[in-house]
């Protein structure tokens, strides 16, 4: 008792803040319980149905006790190895709380995903065309690939049931398998490009291997997506000699959490833009040497972008943010010839590649996409895009089309980015607002009061003139999409387009400063707001479906 009046007696600002990490926590963690046992328990369920809600608070619980244990003891850390941890158990609780099938787009990904898996395993698709001019192409109604009966027949029961898949989920078929459909039936859906799911494909595939059943395997593609941000985000904040506060902020974002944890293709081109942008800003450093097998890495990632969005292919400019007398000192003066011969090599790849490119493609954008005129291609009339010609006659209507649809969408994306709204257009989850103005908050108070060096000038400008031209590209590319007759809609510019801009940006405008209070603090704030994000989140799918009958018999 008297060490505690002691504690008390001699009062100053260091004790406030321990005090206030414990009371935030305690009050955290119990509204936590509160809403868990008057919200997600079901005496009526079973017990695993139970514990599938249990596994998601006791996470909560322990990264937050975990942070405030860092806190009020100020024991050491850094930005990767809390990343790692934050990042494993947000992304866990993310798809045990959006589960699969709730993301953008995300059935016609898991077919794309799984069809990824069956190429790695060896399986051939079927019916393919033999038409010489398209030799190989998939048929629409005629090719198939396959799919084990379990994984395909049970995957619709989790599209748009909420909370009823949450049961479907929680009954064990993780490992266990439906013995009546195990044989494989073939599928006529057309997947994508299979060189945007490798990762959760690989996922997939790992789980066939192992033997899991329809949610482990479904559970698997999407977790190997979460490992690849984890992996990215340990060496982002590694090698990053700015923002790394930022990036901590951001990649914590329940947005970017949800479509990283999700089978969309997104993630490769979040992931990707971020290893470009952190390698640019890591060889602009002056002690980092330069070789010439570094631009081939900066050129993979470029590579990798462009089967995902090819528009961020313009993010390359970045690589000007290296100082151009880098190249000079540490590659040309190097007097290592072999260099000399893989620069050349590289540049009359991108010879030819820039000339295949520009030849296949300006038919397509610019002839089709953009000036297309009367004539042409045969297209559908009442859905004929905006083009050059329409513009000349309708200037004013048309620039202010996309003066509304800019305003609109610039917080309809600022929405969808932080995570105000989860999941595909026929969900639209809600996470509560106060959730997202406090981790803006955060965002906004990290880049502003977490003092340090900032990168130069002249590499903000570069780095301004890539985003400038990306945003540019993306608006085009929406205002050929949608027709003249839709000028009360808006122009709806993805916000998955828009994460790895705003990201990056975020990124360039912090400092360099090192781990502090201040940053593990606002960690904190935003580990307490992501819980009560959670808890939102579940009390608005529970209740998607009031007065609706069940989508279908237990």
């Amino acid at each position: 008792m008297e060490k505690i009046k002691s504690y008390f007696s001699d009062m100053n600002r260091e004790k406030g803040m321990q005090i206030g990490t414990v009371a935030v926590a305690a009050v955290s963690i119990i509204a936590a319980l509160v809403f868990f046992f008057t919200n997600c328990v079901n005496l009526t369920a079973t017990k695993r149905y139970n514990l599938y809600f249990a596994i998601i608070f006791i996470v909560m619980i322990a990264l937050t006790v975990y942070l405030a244990r860092i806190l009020v003891l100020n024991k050491n850390w850094s930005y990767p190895r809390l990343f790692v941890i934050m990042a494993i158990g947000w992304t866990f609780c993310m798809q045990l709380v959006m589960p699969p099938i709730s993301g953008p787009d995300e059935v016609q990904h898991y077919y794309s995903a799984y069809h990824c898996s069956n190429i790695m395993l060896g399986k051939k698709d079927h019916n393919l065309s033999m038409d010489t001019s398209k030799l190989g192409s998939w048929v629409q109604d005629e090719s198939f690939f396959y799919m084990r009966g379990e994984d395909y027949y049970m995957m619709p029961y989790l599209d748009v049931t909420f909370p009823y898949q949450y049961s479907i989920l929680a009954q064990g078929n993780f490992f266990k398998h439906s013995e009546e459909l195990q044989d494989e039936v073939e599928v006529y859906i057309a997947p994508s490009k299979a060189s945007r799911y490798l990762v959760s494909g690989a996922g997939i595939t790992l789980a066939r291997l192992l033997g899991f059943g329809f949610a482990g395997v479904i559970f698997m593609g999407r977790f190997f997506n979460s490992i690849s941000l984890i992996i990215a985000g340990y060496i982002a904040l590694k090698l990053l000699p700015v923002g790394k506060h930022q990036f901590f902020t951001f990649a914590l974002f329940p947005g970017v959490l949800h479509l990283c944890s999700s089978y969309s293709y997104d993630n490769m081109s979040i992931l990707f833009s971020l290893a470009l942008f952190t390698l640019c800003l890591y060889y602009s450093q002056p002690h980092v040497k330069l070789h010439a097998w570094d631009l081939i890495i900066l050129a993979g990632c470029v590579i990798i972008l462009i089967p995902n969005k090819t528009v961020y292919a313009l993010f390359a400019v970045w690589i000007f943010a290296i100082p151009i007398k880098k190249w000079w000192t540490d590659v040309a003066l190097s007097k290592k010839w072999y260099e000399y011969g893989i620069l050349a090599v590289m540049g009359a790849g991108v010879v030819v590649v820039g000339s295949k490119i520009i030849t296949k493609y300006y038919y397509k954008i610019m002839q089709v996409t953009v000036w297309k005129r009367s004539g042409g291609i045969e297209t559908d009339e009442t859905r004929n895009a905006l083009t050059l010609e329409y513009f000349q006659a309708h200037k004013l209507e048309t620039l202010k089309f996309a003066w509304e649809g800019i305003q609109v969408d610039f917080w309809y994306n600022i929405n969808h980015i932080v995570g105000r709204e989860l999941g595909h257009v026929f969900l639209n989850a809600q996470v509560p607002m106060a959730c997202v103005i406090i981790m803006l908050a955060c965002l906004i108070i990290g880049m502003i009061f977490i003092k340090g060096k900032r990168i130069k000038k002249w590499q903000m400008v570069v780095i301004g003139i890539g985003l400038i031209m990306c945003v540019i590209a993306i608006f085009i590319g929406c205002m050929t999409r949608f027709t003249p007759q839709e000028g009360s809609q808006r122009i709806q510019i993805s916000f998955r387009y828009l994460i790895p801009v705003y990201m990056c940006m975020c990124i360039g405008l912090g400092t360099d400063a090192k781990e502090n209070k201040l940053a593990l603090a606002l960690i904190y704030i935003q580990n307490i707001a992501l819980i009560s994000s959670m808890c939102g989140l579940l009390n608005f799918l529970f209740h998607l479906r009031d007065g609706l009958p069940a989508p279908f018999e237990f």
